[in-house]
């Protein structure tokens, strides 16, 4: 699945994301998963962060 472009207006960028774990795997251990889906999306969302502050 390809991202789309982010959208900037002015100042302001808004990047939208989509994430999806499912399957077996989840299906066998959905709270343990789901932890390390939070703790990623995390990691991300703070590297996307410093980016943008060194865009400015």
């Amino acid at each position: 699945m390809d991202s789309p472009a982010p959208l900037q207006t002015g100042s302001q960028v808004t990047v939208r994301t989509e994430e999806s774990w499912s399957g077996a795997p989840v299906d066998a251990a959905p709270q343990q998963l789901g932890q390390a889906l939070e703790q990623s999306l995390t990691a991300w969302l703070s590297c996307l962060k410093t980016r943008a502050e060194q865009a400015d």
